[in-house]
C-alpha cells in the first residue's frame, strides 16, 4: 500500500524504514507492515543517546493484511473489530519490544471516530525508551509514551500512531557520553501528542487503496493495449 502523510506532517517527517510482524485472531492471520517515520530535522545530538532504531520521537503508519480476509469468512472488519483491535495492539507492542523499547502497560484506551466515520480504538501505552547510558534512577531508559489507533476500513483495518519522550533524564546519558545536554530532546509532550493525533485523524488508507487499484487498472489497460498493438 502507498499513502501520503497529511500535509501538516509530511513537511517535517520522512520514512525511516519498515518492520513486519504477524499475529492471529480467530481464524485469520494478521500481517502488519509498520512504516516508521522520523523528523527531518531531529534535535542535535539525539542519535548519540538513542539505543533503538525507532527514534524516541517517531510516527507510525501500518499496512494491515488479514488472511483470509473477513469477507472471505462471510464477515466485515466491523463485525470482528472487537477481537481484532487488541490483537493489532499486541502486534504493535511486539514491534516496539523487538526494537528494545519496554512496554510497561496500557495507560488508557478510548473509542474515537476515524476519518471514515467508523468507531475505532485508541491505546496509550507507558514505555521505557532505551538510552546508551544509565539515567538518574539507575536504568538505561527514559519514560516515554506510545499511541496506537486501530479502526475498521472497508476490507481491512487502519493503524497509525507514534512514540514521544516524557522526560529529559536522557541528559544524564548525554553527560556520560560528553554530548551537549541543552534541550537534547526539546521536550514538548503536548505538541508531540497533537502531531500523532493529526496523523491518526487525517491519514487516508482507503484513498490509498483506491489509488492503488486505479494504478493497477491503468497498468492492465496499458498492457492490453500493448498486446493488441502487437
Amino acid at each position: 500500500m502507498t499513502f501520503d502523510l497529511p500535509d501538516s506532517v509530511a513537511d517535517s517527517w520522512r520514512p525511516l524504514g519498515t518492520r513486519t510482524g504477524e499475529t492471529s485472531a480467530m481464524l485469520a492471520s494478521i500481517t502488519a507492515e509498520t512504516t516508521v517515520y522520523e523528523r527531518i530535522d531531529p534535535a542535535a545530538g539525539v542519535d548519540a543517546l538513542e539505543a533503538s532504531d525507532i527514534p524516541a520521537r517517531s510516527l507510525f503508519a501500518v499496512d494491515v493484511t488479514v488472511s483470509p480476509s473477513p469477507s472471505d469468512l462471510g464477515m466485515s472488519p466491523k463485525s470482528v473489530f472487537s477481537k481484532a483491535a487488541p490483537k493489532a495492539r499486541d502486534q504493535f507492542v511486539d514491534t516496539l519490544e523487538d526494537e528494545g523499547l519496554v512496554v510497561e502497560g496500557t495507560r488508557n484506551s478510548l473509542e474515537f471516530e476515524a476519518s471514515n466515520g467508523n468507531e475505532g480504538s485508541w491505546y496509550v501505552l507507558d514505555v521505557g525508551y532505551p538510552v546508551d547510558a544509565e539515567t538518574e534512577d539507575g536504568t538505561g531508559r527514559i519514560d516515554a509514551e506510545a499511541h496506537i489507533a486501530v479502526w475498521p476500513l472497508e476490507s481491512t483495518f487502519g493503524m497509525a500512531g507514534g512514540v514521544l519522550p516524557l522526560e529529559d533524564g536522557v541528559r544524564t546519558a548525554a553527560a556520560e557520553s560528553e554530548t551537549t545536554t541543552d534541550d537534547e530532546l526539546e521536550l514538548d509532550p503536548e505538541r508531540d501528542r497533537e502531531t500523532i493525533a493529526e496523523l491518526i485523524r487525517t491519514i487516508d488508507f482507503e484513498g490509498a487503496d483506491s489509488s492503488d487499484a486505479e494504478d493497477d487498472d491503468a497498468s492492465d489497460t496499458a498492457d492490453g493495449d500493448s498486446s493488441d498493438a502487437s
